[in-house]
């Protein structure tokens, strides 16, 4: 019974003690929160960096007092220091917002820095007209941004990149002529990749020149198996040229990738449809309803499309299949 009883005071005493390091700790950190925090507000940036300093030698993972000194950094324009000691805060705290806030607005300084560097070694370059461009089409400036493509083509006539920007460009404004041209000649210059063959395709898709849609999109395929818009694109293209059998695999591949794509379920049912598989084809449709009643109740989720996956700063839209004249009960959003 003593033994039992000792046993007993020892274990509190343990817990007693880890309580109060915990607790002191919890002060130490609160405290340091505090006074770096003080210092920062106050404009002495120095003195929040010199605080935020020595606690971090104790307790390096203190997210909190290390996004205070990253902003003391950044406050004396010390990008790269900022952003070194936000990677060590994110390393401590993933989910972080402030760590992610603080962040982006540093990697925009340093963006902003680097394109100074690149602005003053080469300022009429096919890169800076590129990232101007960009910068154009992220403001939904779209004649901007094709002045600024052309500047960075006769800068560099046979840059990839840059013919292909501008037939995503002419693509997205529905000229499909024109794009095509721009694609063609990239793939020219070469050699052909996934953004050049899924222009392709998709410009024949809308120009109902199917066969050769399906030709490119089935490179598109071969270049990003995993792309749902791909396979969308390449099942809509069969679908469109009669070739349901052929199309149904690539719709239900998209539909793995990405399953709620509603537009895939659509043609989906329709192929099936088509088939004379009625009831497959119910349960396609059955699905498409679902995702629309989750969707008008709030609870559907964003489609994944193609701009979701265009580089940052275009907008342009997502390539829609042409329409299908044979069904008119379900309406399909674009």
């Amino acid at each position: 019974m003593p033994g039992i009883f000792s046993s007993q005071i020892f274990t509190r005493s343990v817990c007693l003690l880890l309580l109060t390091v915990v607790c002191a700790e919890c002060f130490a950190q609160t405290t340091a929160m505090k006074e770096s925090a003080r210092a920062l507000s106050r404009g002495d940036h120095q003195q929040a960096v010199e605080l935020a300093e020595k606690h971090l030698l104790k307790y390096p993972n203190d997210a909190p007092v290390r996004i205070i000194l990253a902003r003391a950094e950044l406050a004396q324009g010390k990008f790269e220091r900022a952003y070194q000691e936000l990677q060590k805060a994110l390393a401590a705290d993933p989910r972080n917002i402030d760590t992610l806030y603080y962040l982006a607005i540093v990697a925009k300084a340093l963006s902003q820095l680097e394109y100074q560097r690149l602005y003053a070694l080469a300022p009429d370059s096919a890169r800076v007209h590129l990232l101007l461009a960009e910068a154009a089409l992220a403001e939904d400036n779209q004649t901007e941004a094709e002045i600024e493509f052309q500047a960075a083509l006769q800068a560099d006539p046979r840059s990839i990149q840059v013919l292909t920007k501008l037939g995503e460009l002419k693509r997205s404004q529905s000229m499909f002529d024109e794009a095509i041209n721009y694609y063609g000649e990239a793939e020219r210059v070469g050699p052909l990749n996934y953004d050049i063959a899924y222009g392709l395709g998709a410009c024949y898709t809308y120009k109902q020149e199917y066969q050769r849609a399906i030709e490119y999109l089935r490179k598109a395929v071969s270049f990003a198996p995993n792309s749902a818009a791909g396979r969308f694109a390449l099942g809509n293209a069969l679908f469109q040229d009669a070739q349901n059998e052929s199309a149904i695999p690539e719709l239900k591949a998209a539909l793995g990738l990405e399953p709620q794509l509603k537009q895939a379920y659509f043609l989906l049912g329709r192929a099936y449809q088509k088939l004379g598989r009625q009831e497959e084809a119910k349960l396609a449709f059955s699905k498409l309803d679902e995702l629309n009643r989750n969707e008008a109740a709030g609870r559907g989720k964003k489609q994944i499309s193609e701009s979701s996956r265009r580089p940052a700063g275009s907008r342009q839209k997502t390539t829609k299949p042409a329409p299908d004249s044979d069904y008119k009960g379900t309406k399909r959003n674009p």
